[in-house]
């Protein structure tokens, strides 16, 4: 009599299949769009909370630049995370790698949105002359910043004042700081028949000065323009490097993308050097503006700016570096 076959035993090794896979699913979800969509998403919740006031303008911009470094870094970098990467290219490293890049980058723009405690503030006003702005041994550089008071208006007209401030240092030397500040309206179109008025405001200025070790004292200083309007000078210490040094780490931090990119793959778009472009330039524009009290409308502004120069600039240098150096064999680094 015939014996019923037997089944096939189902091998135990071969059942832990199913956690493996969500295993890689899960990591190359991480690898790939988790990240970026994350800092979207926080971006997207601090303009809502800066427009709402719900969240101070300077700590809603700083959530905005961590969140549009976050996402960028992630971009650049997915490529050197996929599963077939060369053995040497470890996550952690690429990790550690992208976490500095985001720190350095976002060092300029979080000395701009949070300057520090005042050194000193003083009215614009013949009467306050010498007034001490900058006290002695405060550093040998100040961020002035000059903010103006308009009086109430009953039309919508266009108001500007000229301001000119004379400071004098512990040595007798004089240096001078002027610019216009005011408001004015605008109409914006809505749809195709209606229209709305629009207030635009440009009422703070930031300067940049030499201190020295002596300070800086009020020598004098005039306003012309909308009458009854005030003015006052607050001088908070400066933060930052010298603009040369900036641009000169900025030329660092892009030479070391496109070299990254080279030694990737020469064939490949070179997305970290899109990306450090980018960010550089807007980190750049952004410690450069002379926005008295800089806040996510800046920082959208400048995000736009490093958007066009790292896609142009960043995609210019990769297609000279391949037209000048040798490419090799332009394999890209896979494991075997």
């Amino acid at each position: 009599m015939a014996q019923p076959a037997s089944r096939p035993r189902q091998n135990a090794k071969t059942r832990p299949n199913q956690p493996s896979i969500r295993r890689l699913l899960v990591g190359d979800a991480l690898r790939s769009w988790v990240l970026p969509t994350a800092a979207i998403v926080v971006l997207l919740v601090a303009m809502l909370l800066d427009t709402l006031e719900l969240v101070p303008d300077p700590a809603a911009a700083a959530i905005g630049a961590l969140a549009l470094l976050v996402m960028t870094a992630a971009l650049a970098v997915a490529p050197l995370l996929t599963e077939d990467v060369d053995a040497r290219v470890r996550p952690a490293t690429v990790a550690l790698l992208a976490l500095a890049w985001v720190v350095v980058l976002a060092y300029p723009f979080t000395a701009r949105l949070f300057p520090g405690a005042a050194l000193g503030r003083v009215v614009l006003d013949p009467a306050a002359a010498g007034s001490t702005l900058v006290p002695a041994d405060a550093g040998s550089r100040a961020d002035v910043v000059v903010d103006l008071h308009l009086p109430m208006a009953s039309d919508r007209r266009d108001r500007t004042v000229h301001y000119d401030v004379d400071m004098v240092d512990g040595a007798g030397d004089h240096s001078r700081i002027d610019g216009e500040l005011g408001d004015s309206w605008r109409t914006r179109s809505m749809g195709r028949r209606g229209s709305v008025p629009s207030h635009l405001e440009h009422l703070s200025a930031s300067h940049v000065v030499e201190a020295g070790t002596g300070g800086l004292r009020l020598g004098g200083a005039t306003l012309v323009g909308e009458p009854g309007a005030t003015a006052a000078a607050t001088a908070y210490p400066y933060r930052l490097p010298a603009m040369a040094v900036l641009y000169g780490l900025a030329i660092v931090l892009c030479a070391g993308a496109l070299a990254l990119d080279r030694w990737w793959d020469p064939r490949e778009r070179p997305t970290v050097t899109i990306a450090t472009t980018g960010a550089a330039a807007a980190a750049l524009v952004f410690a450069g503006s002379g926005a008295g009290h800089p806040g996510m409308r800046d920082l959208i502004g400048v995000a736009l700016v490093g958007a066009v120069v790292g896609f142009t600039l960043g995609s210019a240098l990769a297609w000279l570096a391949g037209a000048v150096l040798p490419s090799g064999d332009g394999a890209r680094r896979r494991a075997a």
